[in-house]
């Protein structure tokens, strides 16, 4: 676990518990898109991912990116 106001070097899978699923999100595009978000360049629009076998849970990235938006919508987190 992480100190508060420390960067996290974990990847990003340990970071957000993405556990890998039969049919998923491609793993590639999810870690690019939390990447950008994180770095506080969300990107334009709803994001949008190939479903590919052994790809990322569907309901837990969605979970995640929804939380971050949310955590960098006016203001930011609190």
């Amino acid at each position: 676990m992480s100190v508060p106001g420390e960067k996290d070097d974990r990847p990003l899978y340990e970071q957000f518990g993405f556990r890998i699923a039969r049919r998923g999100y491609d793993r590639d595009q999810v870690e690019a898109y939390i990447t950008r978000l994180l770095a506080g360049a969300p990107p334009a629009g709803a994001a949008g991912f190939e479903l590919v076998r052994r790809g990322y849970e569907r309901g837990r990235v969605d979970e995640v990116i929804t939380r971050l938006h949310r955590e960098a919508g006016p203001g930011g987190p609190s």
